[in-house]
């Protein structure tokens, strides 16, 4: 006696390829993420990342003083954001130890 094959509903099939097509588009977006960050802090001078360290610095003392901080620039190098936004937490905790 031959068993009977049962197809995959509709569907189900083509919500499968559809979850593939997903993951496929999140995997290389996140690839793609992750080369930018690698290559922005492989061009980037450390000279130039201490300046935006030291920016940040001075907001985060000013903000956590109650004086009123500088607006805070836009990013496109995500090691000149990193580097900001470290010592802008640094300057708030030294701010508010004072």
């Amino acid at each position: 006696m031959a068993q009977k094959e049962e197809k995959v509903p509709f569907h189900t099939r083509f919500g499968l390829r559809l979850l593939q097509v997903l993951l496929v588009v999140f995997a290389l977006l996140l690839v793609k993420r992750c080369v930018d960050i690698y290559h922005d802090n492989k061009l980037t001078d450390e000279q130039v990342k201490i300046e935006y360290f030291e920016k940040g610095y001075a907001g985060g003392m000013k903000k956590a003083q109650g004086l009123p901080e500088d607006q805070e620039p836009q990013f496109k190098n995500y090691a000149l954001e990193k580097a900001y936004r470290d010592g802008y937490r640094q300057g708030w905790d030294k701010g508010r130890e004072n």
